[in-house]
């Protein structure tokens, strides 16, 4: 049996797969991704083309940005945009609650944060705008079974 022989089958696999995808830590996520385009390249292509990455998080507008933002928390906010540029860290200090806004500026002062800790920040603002993709309050890469 094929990697995405259970969710080709699903009526709601697509989204399962990708889902799956956007949440597995980056070194099996190459694996799963190499294993599917010996299986099946097209269909790996197809879920790969409503992955959401960070730089899709980045690109959303205002209002939308502000809506991740909102359910999440300011040290998760600062570890995701650590390493940003200025014009990015400001962005996501203007669009964020005030009461998260304390947390995110301790953590983008700290030189110690870790490589981990940016890549779990991230991870949480793509969960998080998946899940608001879902509701229909974000418009970025939306999955259509």
């Amino acid at each position: 049996m094929g990697v995405y022989t259970r969710y080709k089958k699903s009526p709601s696999g697509l989204r399962q797969i990708v889902e799956l995808i956007e949440s597995t830590p980056m070194s099996r996520r190459q694996k799963m991704i190499d294993v599917g385009m010996i299986e099946d390249p097209e269909y790996t292509r197809k879920v790969l083309s409503f992955v959401l990455n960070f730089d899709d998080v980045v690109k959303l507008p205002d209002m939308e940005l502000a809506e991740v933002l909102s359910g999440i928390p300011g040290q998760w906010i600062g570890f995701s945009i650590h390493n940003q540029p200025k014009e990015v860290q400001d962005r996501f200090l203007a669009q964020s609650q005030p009461k998260a806004i304390a947390a995110l500026k301790e953590v983008l002062e700290n030189p110690n944060i870790t490589p981990f800790q940016i890549s779990a920040g991230r991870s949480k603002l793509i969960e998080a705008t998946r899940a608001l993709e879902k509701k229909g309050y974000v418009k970025t890469k939306v999955i259509t079974d």
